[in-house]
C-alpha cells in the first residue's frame, strides 16, 4: 500500500508539473508561443502597435526562411524576430521588389537577440524577410522562431 501511495504522488507530481517540463523536449514551440505571447501583449496593450503578421517557423544547422509580404506605403512597419530558448542570434536581412525593374533591392540587415528594422514604403510593394541563425545556444543545432510584423495601430489613434 505504501509503494501505491508513492507512487500515486509521483504520477501526479510528474502529471501536474508536466506543463513546464517541455525545456526537455526538442521540438516543443511552447516556449516560443509564450515568448510571443508576452511581446504581443506589450506591443497591442502598451505600445499601440497593430500586428499584421506573425510568421513561426523552424530554423535547422544554418537554415534560413524566407517570408513574403506586400506593405502599405500608409503606415512605417517593424519586423521583430524572436528565437526560443535554443537560439542565441538571429539575423533578418529585408529586400523589397523594384515595381520598375522587378529586381530585388537590399533594403537593410540586423543580428541580434531580436533583431528589429524599421522599414518606411513609399509605395505598395512586395518586401522579402530571410531569417537565419547566427548563432545557436551550446548543444543545439535546431530552433523556432517567430517573426513579427507591426505598425501604429489606427483605430486608436497615434
Amino acid at each position: 500500500m505504501k509503494y501505491l501511495i508513492t507512487a500515486s504522488i509521483i504520477a501526479l507530481t510528474f502529471f501536474f508539473s508536466a506543463d513546464k517540463v517541455y525545456s526537455q523536449s526538442a521540438t516543443t514551440m511552447q516556449d516560443i508561443l509564450e515568448t510571443v505571447t508576452a511581446k504581443v501583449a506589450e506591443l497591442e496593450d502598451q505600445r499601440n502597435q497593430e500586428i499584421v503578421n506573425m510568421t513561426f517557423d523552424l530554423l535547422v544547422n544554418r537554415g534560413k526562411k524566407t517570408i513574403w509580404r506586400y506593405l502599405d506605403p500608409a503606415f512605417d512597419y517593424d519586423v521583430m524576430v524572436l528565437g526560443d530558448r535554443r537560439i542565441e542570434n538571429l539575423k533578418i536581412t529585408v529586400y523589397k521588389k523594384d515595381n520598375t525593374t522587378g529586381e530585388w533591392v537590399f533594403v537593410d540587415e540586423y543580428s541580434a537577440a531580436s533583431p528589429l528594422i524599421r522599414l518606411d514604403p513609399q509605395e505598395f510593394e512586395q518586401y522579402e524577410f530571410t531569417v537565419t541563425v547566427d548563432k545557436f545556444k551550446t548543444g543545439s543545432t535546431t530552433g523556432h522562431f517567430a517573426m513579427l510584423l507591426y505598425h501604429q495601430n489606427p483605430e486608436r489613434g497615434r
